[in-house]
C-alpha cells in the first residue's frame, strides 16, 4: 500500500508551510489523498483550498467525521484536527501527491505538449507512432485519457489535478508501461497542477490568443506556456517551433522546428489534399518524404514536432514517418462527415475555437473546396471576450457565407455573446444570426449546393452542450450533421 507519514508531508512542503497545528498523535500513516469531499475515507489527507465557486474550508468538520486524518488548508480553521496551513494548497497538493505515488515520471518516458492549438493532434500523433514501435504508455488529453490502452473516458479538464495525473502514471508504471503523454494546458501550469512532473520532451506548438479571461494578459498568458521548459529531466530536451523559439530564453537543450534555416527540423514543400498533407523535411539524419492522413499546413507543423521529439529521443526518421502514414486522425479535428457525400458537397466539423485555429482551418477548407465555404461558429461563454469579434472578422474574410450560433453559454446571456461575436463581421458578409446551433447546422446544410463545404467549428469531438450548471444537453455536432443529411437523403429518394 502506497502511504506517507504526517512528518513526511511536512517534510516535502517544509518551503510553503506558514503554520502547523499538530498533536502528539499527529506523525500518522496517510493512506490516501484528495481534494474531493465525496472520495474522502478513514486515513485520508484533504486538500482545503478556495476555489472560484467553492471554498471546501467551509465543509472542514464535515471532512474530518468521514475520518480525514490530515488537513492542508489556505488559512487557520478553529476546528480540532491536524492542520497544515500553507501559502499554495495547489502547489502542496502537487509536491504531496509526487511523494505520496512515489514519483512515477522519474521511471517514465514523459512527454509533455502545450502550446494554443495543435496540442491534441501532436499527443496522438505520439501516442499512434510509439504503439506502433511495440511501446505501451498511457495518454491524458482533451478528447479522452487511455491508461495502458485500458481506460477510455471524456473528462472536463485538458490537463486533471496533480492527484489524477500522479495516480495515472503510478498505474501506468506498475503495470509496466514505458511512457507517458500529456497535453499540458496554461491552466494546468497557472495552477500547479504540474509541479510535481519532469518530462523527457516538452513541446511548445505555439502561443496565440486564447484563455485572456484567466490570464492577466498576453504576456502573462505567454510566460505561463513557457513554464512547461522549467519543467524538463536534467536531460530533458525542449521542442519549440522557429516562429516562438526566441521566447524561450532559458538554457536547456533546444531543438527547434519549422520553415527556417535555422531549424533542427525544417519543412519544405507543403501539399495538401482532401485526405492528406505530404511534405519533406529535413533533419540531420537526411532529408525524408513524409505524410500526415490529415490535411492542413499546421498538421505538417504537427507532425515535424513529433518527428523531431522523437529522433532526438534516438527514434529513426525514417521509421517515424512510416509510422505517421497510418495516423487516423483525432476526432473533431478537420473532420469529414463522410455521409454527407450523399447529398453531393462536403461536411467538415472541426474543434477550432480561436482566432488563430479557425484560420487555419478556414485557409485549409477554402484550399479543398471547389465551391463556397459555409461557416458556422460561435464562442463559448465564461471565457475570453476578447476574441469573440476576432473570430467573427477572420470568419467573414475566408467564409463565403457565415452562420453565427450558440456554442457552450456556461451560464452567460446567450445574445449578449451573440452579439459581441457579430461585432466583429466584415460589412458586407453574407451572414446569419440563428441561436439554435441545431437550426444553425440545418441551415448551412440546406444553403449547400454541390461542390460547396460546410464548416461546423468550435466543439469538435464534444457530446453535451452547457448553457449552465444545470442545464447540460446531449449535443455532438457530427451526429447532428448525420441526421440531418440522412433525413434529406430519405427525401431526395422519394422524389
Amino acid at each position: 500500500m502506497i502511504n506517507l507519514h504526517v512528518s513526511d508531508i511536512l517534510e516535502c512542503i517544509s518551503d510553503i508551510v506558514i503554520d502547523a497545528h499538530l498533536d502528539s498523535q499527529s506523525d500518522l500513516r496517510i493512506t490516501g489523498i484528495t481534494d474531493k469531499s465525496n472520495d474522502v475515507k478513514p486515513g485520508y489527507l484533504f486538500f482545503c483550498r478556495k476555489g472560484s465557486q467553492f471554498d471546501s474550508h467551509e465543509i472542514a468538520p464535515e471532512i474530518v467525521k468521514k475520518g480525514a486524518v490530515l488537513l492542508i488548508t489556505e488559512r487557520f480553521l478553529q476546528i480540532d484536527a491536524p492542520m497544515v496551513v500553507v501559502s499554495d494548497s495547489r502547489l502542496a497538493e502537487a509536491l504531496i501527491a509526487k511523494n505520496f505515488f512515489q514519483n512515477p515520471s522519474e521511471d517514465l518516458t514523459v512527454i509533455g505538449v502545450t502550446g494554443t492549438n495543435g496540442k491534441t493532434t501532436c499527443s496522438h500523433l505520439f501516442h499512434h507512432i510509439l504503439s506502433k514501435f511495440g511501446s505501451t504508455g498511457s495518454l491524458l488529453g482533451t478528447v479522452f485519457y487511455e491508461i495502458l490502452g485500458v481506460s477510455r473516458f471524456h473528462h472536463d479538464n485538458t490537463t486533471p489535478g496533480a492527484i489524477e495525473i500522479m495516480s495515472a502514471m503510478q498505474r501506468t508504471k506498475q503495470n509496466c508501461g514505458e511512457y507517458f503523454i500529456m497535453e499540458v494546458s496554461s491552466h494546468s501550469l497557472a495552477m500547479n497542477r504540474v509541479e510535481g512532473v519532469k518530462f523527457d520532451i516538452a513541446a511548445l506548438t505555439n502561443i496565440t490568443r486564447d484563455h485572456l479571461d484567466f490570464h492577466s494578459c498576453f504576456e502573462e498568458y505567454s510566460r505561463i506556456k513557457l513554464h512547461i521548459f522549467d519543467l524538463l529531466k536534467d536531460n530533458g530536451i525542449a521542442v519549440i517551433s522557429d516562429e516562438f523559439e526566441h521566447l524561450l530564453q532559458k538554457r536547456v537543450n533546444k531543438i527547434v522546428y519549422g520553415t527556417s534555416r535555422k531549424c533542427h527540423y525544417r519543412i519544405e514543400d507543403v501539399d495538401v489534399n482532401k485526405v492528406r498533407t505530404d511534405f519533406t523535411i529535413e533533419t540531420p539524419q537526411g532529408t525524408f518524404q513524409a505524410c500526415i492522413p490529415i490535411p492542413g499546413i499546421h498538421n505538417a507543423y504537427n507532425a515535424a514536432l513529433v518527428i523531431a521529439s522523437l529522433a532526438e529521443m534516438g527514434y529513426s526518421p525514417r521509421d517515424i514517418i512510416e509510422a505517421l502514414r497510418s495516423f487516423d486522425g483525432v476526432e473533431g479535428r478537420f473532420e469529414y462527415v463522410k455521409e454527407a457525400s450523399l447529398v453531393g458537397f462536403d461536411v467538415v466539423v472541426d474543434f477550432a475555437h480561436t482566432p488563430d485555429a479557425l484560420e487555419k482551418t478556414l485557409v485549409t477548407a477554402k484550399h479543398l473546396t471547389t465551391g463556397r465555404l459555409i461557416t458556422v461558429f460561435g464562442a463559448g461563454g465564461m471565457a475570453d471576450k476578447g476574441k469573440r469579434p476576432l473570430m467573427a472578422e477572420v470568419a467573414s474574410k475566408l467564409s463565403d457565407v457565415v452562420i453565427i450560433t450558440t456554442d457552450d453559454p456556461r451560464g452567460e446571456d446567450v445574445d449578449e455573446i451573440l452579439s459581441q461575436v457579430e461585432s466583429g463581421v466584415i460589412p458586407d458578409t453574407p451572414y446569419l444570426v440563428l441561436r439554435d446551433r441545431y437550426e444553425a447546422i440545418e441551415t448551412a446544410l440546406t444553403l449547400a449546393n454541390r461542390g460547396d463545404m460546410v464548416l461546423v467549428a468550435g466543439r469538435g469531438h464534444e457530446e453535451y452542450q452547457i448553457f449552465s450548471k444545470e442545464k447540460k444537453i446531449p449535443f455532438k455536432d457530427s451526429e447532428i450533421i448525420r441526421s440531418i443529411v440522412y433525413r434529406e437523403y430519405a427525401k431526395e429518394m422519394k422524389k
